[in-house]
C-alpha cells in the first residue's frame, strides 16, 4: 500500500468524524402568548434535524425540531409546556418571515433565519 493512498484514508476518517462542522444551524425566535399576555420569548440556535430543548422554571418547557424543507423554507416541529396547556404544531415558515399558530387561549409565533457560525 503506497504512503499517498494511507494518507487519503486517513484524511477520509478524520473528515468523517467531523459531521457537525459542516451542519446546517438556524437561529430559532419564538413568542408565547396566553390570553393575549406574553409568558415567554426564547432565542436558540439550533442544529438541523435535532431536538433543542428549553425548560424555564416550573410551568414552561419547549422542545423543537427544525429541518430544511426548500429553498427558501423550513419545518418547525414543535412540543411545548405552558402551565397546564400542551401544543404541538408542525409549521412550514419561511426564512425571516413571521409564522404563528393559535391553540385555545395559547398562540406562538416563530422567526427562523440561517445562522452563519464566525
Amino acid at each position: 500500500m503506497n504512503i499517498n493512498f494511507k494518507a487519503s484514508v486517513a484524511a477520509l476518517g478524520i473528515l468523517a468524524s467531523l459531521p457537525s462542522l459542516a451542519a446546517e444551524t438556524f437561529q430559532f425566535s419564538s413568542s408565547i402568548y396566553r390570553n393575549g399576555e406574553l409568558v415567554k420569548s426564547p432565542v436558540m440556535i439550533v442544529e438541523a434535524d435535532k431536538k433543542a430543548y428549553m425548560t424555564i422554571g416550573d410551568d414552561f418547557r419547549y422542545e423543537l425540531t427544525v429541518s430544511s424543507k426548500s429553498g427558501d423554507t423550513v419545518k418547525v416541529q414543535t412540543a411545548m409546556n405552558v402551565g397546564s396547556a400542551t401544543m404541538n404544531p408542525s409549521l412550514t415558515v419561511f426564512y425571516d418571515k413571521e409564522a404563528s399558530v393559535e391553540v385555545g387561549d395559547t398562540k406562538l409565533t416563530v422567526l427562523v433565519s440561517k445562522h452563519e457560525s464566525p
